[in-house]
């Protein structure tokens, strides 16, 4: 068969192209390019001089742990360390890849059948080390600040800063994506959120947050300076009313455009945040312009002066007290304003304090629309306030019910003390003595001595009262050198004594006392008495000059006193605390001294106004009867009066003790009691003519005295300017009027609406807010 030159040609181009096809060498022929590392893979898994190349997975059904880690030493420059236990812990897996795979797909693959045998990797220098994947949020895993790990499932941890939503709300977000052994903590002071999981399951976690956190839709910053009111006070309440939006996306928290906002929309706005900068008095908003619409509205209704005039309208106000004791007073309003400020949970104190003086900051509770603080002035017995005006008047209220005078009663006190005391004293005292022996060196004498009369001793006559009788002979001879005194030879004496004695007291003391407090009264004297004698003739040195019979003379306070403290109650029932008590001088004894006597009683007693009560007395009947004889010869009838010394004492005493309170209730009270004690003390001079009448008359200045139609001109005036005040107080300065708030749209527009009949004016719209005063930061 006969060919065509033209065939012949194309022939011969097939054979050669053929022929220069099969002369190229292996190594020419087109290799698949080595991928690059995706960003957070380790480079060094394809830079140790390996192959790139693809290749099959030849695992074998049931594949442990050792051979995973074998066939992965193949493609891969990496060291693996695990511990012994793990072996026989470990699952076992199957992969079935029908396709070949590049090392970078292989080592993906690795970590995906780890994560099946419940294991991971964790980087120890230039060794992986092999760990149970619930244990690797414990080890020490790679930290990315920034960006997101590579799409493997080894464990890496995450610090994830949000910008626009609260760390909490995306914690709650995110756990839906988190692995089994993932931990999302955040931080709320620190605005991030620490992420420990497989490194795939977070960069899901990075791609969410991503689409959540995004600020609201047309949100902004605005400002809104505050004139007349409390920047956090103002802040607070707005934020209690309104609420805010914790993240983008909420009801309300978006809104129209600058040219599309309505009034349902501002109606149902809500700002995002909301918080006051106490420097500049400025309320700071996170909100769509809606939002700031709405806030603004309330703010103008709000930041309104208070109403007053004078002193009345501004925060600091002075009540001056009339009756009670301003650090007192202050006291009680702190501790009663403390205790609503804790029941609401809304007590704050701030600022410096005077030392002495109590200060309370109260805001917030159910009584009072601001902050309260109250503090005393001593000197001038004032209360200081710092409030608004209607919590000053409403203080004002409380005050003046507690500032009132303070009851007063006039305790009258009878002490009626009888003593009846009658005595008998009948005996004699004699001796005798002569000399003896040779020389008359020697004394022989005898006698019978009494108690109180001693023939011995002659100075006893000095003291001896009643009928005295008796015989002295002279001195015996060498009785100084043998006694050292000089007695008579004999003497015989005799005293015979009837004794009587009534003492009838009345003391009335009185004392005006103020309800619920205590009052004193003390009546006494100083008295003298013999304390002793000083010999001071014995142990001397020889030379010095003897004081011999010197007395001592010592004082003692004999004291009438009564401390009374009365409380007193609407009934004009009285509750006294008493503690009275009475000293006295009783018997003297010329070698003892005087005996004092004293009463004391200290009781509580409830009675009522002008009635009279005993709390106490003392009744006592007391005989004694005492005789001194000589045995047997004392006993003989008649005769044995001479031998012995008798004496018979009776004494009875009648003790009470009275009080009468007289409630006073005004100043007509109290000129009766002085009119009545006047008229007491004159009859008292009466009884004494003798005595000269001192005459003592009360100057009185009727210039300075309040008379009835006084007092009711003050209280007309009183009574008057308070209502002046809260008259003031709810109108207001502002103006603004009651009812729903109305807010300024903005927009396009010339001012006025036709309705067909007419032109009624509407508010010209206000254009957008400029910084800083109420504008949108960009």
């Amino acid at each position: 068969m006969k060919h065509s030159p033209r065939t012949l040609r194309l022939c011969a181009a097939v054979v050669a192209v053929f022929v220069a096809a099969t002369a190229v060498p292996p190594s020419a022929v087109a290799q698949p390019a080595p991928a690059d590392p995706l960003p957070g893979e380790d480079a060094q898994l394809y830079n140790c001089g390996k192959a790139q190349k693809s290749f099959a997975v030849t695992l074998k059904p049931e594949t442990e742990l050792k051979d995973l880690l074998t066939w992965a030493m193949g493609f891969t420059c990496k060291n693996f360390i695990y511990e012994s236990s793990i072996l026989q812990r470990s699952k076992k897996l199957t992969v079935i890849a029908p396709n070949k795979m590049t090392p970078q797909q292989a080592y993906r693959l690795f970590l995906v059948g780890l994560s099946t045998m419940g294991l991971t990797v964790v980087p120890k220098g230039n060794v992986l080390r092999i760990v149970e994947a619930a244990n690797a949020k414990s080890e020490t895993v790679p930290i990315y600040r920034r960006g997101s790990p590579a799409n493997s499932d080894d464990v890496s941890r995450l610090l994830l800063r949000p910008q626009h939503i609260a760390p909490e709300e995306l914690s709650n977000a995110l756990a839906v994506v988190k692995s089994n052994i993932g931990i999302i903590q955040p931080v709320p002071k620190a605005g991030v959120l620490v992420i420990t999981d497989y490194s795939s399951a977070i960069r899901d976690m990075v791609t969410l947050t991503r689409e959540l956190d995004r600020p609201a839709s047309g949100e902004g910053i605005y400002t809104i300076p505050v004139k007349h009111a409390d920047a956090t006070a103002l802040a607070q309440k707005l934020s209690e009313i309104l609420g805010t939006n914790q993240g983008p996306g909420m009801p309300g928290g978006g809104g129209k455009s600058a040219g599309g906002t309505d009034k349902d929309a501002i109606a149902a706005a809500v700002p995002s945040k909301l918080l006051a900068d106490e420097r500049t008095n400025t309320i700071i908003l996170m909100a769509s312009e809606a939002g700031y619409l709405r806030v603004r509205g309330l703010v103008e209704r709000l930041d309104v002066p208070t109403g007053g005039t004078g002193a009345e309208s501004g925060s600091i106000h002075v009540y001056r007290l009339e009756n009670a004791n301003s650090e007192e007073m202050a006291q009680t309003l702190n501790q009663a304003l403390s205790g609503a400020s804790s029941n609401t949970g809304a007590r704050r104190t701030t600022g410096p304090t005077r030392p002495g003086n109590d200060i309370v900051n109260v805001s917030g509770g159910s009584s009072f629309e601001g902050q309260v603080r109250i503090t005393h002035d001593a000197p001038t017995n004032a209360l200081v306030v710092l409030s608004s005006g209607r919590d000053f008047e409403a203080l004002k209220g409380v005050v003046r019910e507690l500032d009132v005078p303070r009851r007063q009663v006039f305790i009258e006190a009878v002490i009626l003390e009888l003593n009846v005391g009658s005595g008998l004293d009948l005996g004699s005292s004699f001796h005798g003595g002569l000399p003896i022996g040779e020389g008359e060196d020697g004394v022989l004498f005898g006698g019978v001595q009494g108690s109180d009369l001693r023939s011995l001793d002659l100075t006893s006559l000095a003291s001896a009262t009643g009928l005295i009788g008796g015989l002295i002979g002279p001195v015996l001879p060498n009785s100084q050198e043998l006694i050292g005194t000089t007695i008579p030879s004999y003497a015989m004496l005799f005293q015979a004594l009837a004794k009587s004695s009534n003492v009838n007291v009345l003391s009335s003391p009185h004392v005006l006392a103020t309800n619920n407090e205590e009052a004193e009264i003390t009546v006494g004297q100083n008295i003298p008495y013999q304390g002793g004698v000083n010999f001071g003739g014995f142990g001397q040195v020889p030379g010095a000059t003897s004081s011999f019979g010197q007395l001592s003379i010592q004082r003692q306070d004999i004291e009438l006193s009564m401390k009374i403290t009365p409380i007193i109650n609407a009934s004009d029932m009285v509750r006294l605390k008493i503690e009275q008590q009475i000293q006295d001088v009783g018997d003297k004894d010329p070698t003892l001294g005087p005996t004092w006597t004293k009463r004391k009683i200290k009781t509580t007693v409830v009675v009522r106004d002008q009635q009279s009560v005993v709390i106490g007395g003392l009744i006592s009947d007391r005989v004694s009867y005492s005789e001194s004889k000589v045995p047997l010869l004392g006993d003989i009838p008649v005769l044995g009066y001479l031998f012995k010394y008798t004496k018979r004492d009776k004494r009875k005493t009648n003790l009470l003790l009275l009080l009468t309170p007289y409630v006073v209730h005004d100043q007509l009270d109290l000129q009766a009691i002085v009119e009545r004690k006047t008229r007491e003390r004159n009859e008292f001079l009466r009884s004494f003519g003798h005595l000269d009448r001192a005459k003592f008359d009360t100057r009185i200045d009727y210039r300075r005295k309040r008379g009835l139609v006084e007092e009711i001109n003050r209280a007309v005036q009183t009574v008057e300017h308070d209502r002046d005040v809260l008259k003031a107080l709810a109108a207001g300065e502002s103006g603004m009027p009651s009812g729903p708030i109305t807010y300024d749209l903005p927009g396009a527009g010339d001012g006025f609406a036709d309705d067909g009949e007419g032109t009624t004016p509407t508010p010209t719209p206000t254009p957008a807010p400029t910084p800083p005063a109420g504008g949108k930061q960009p």
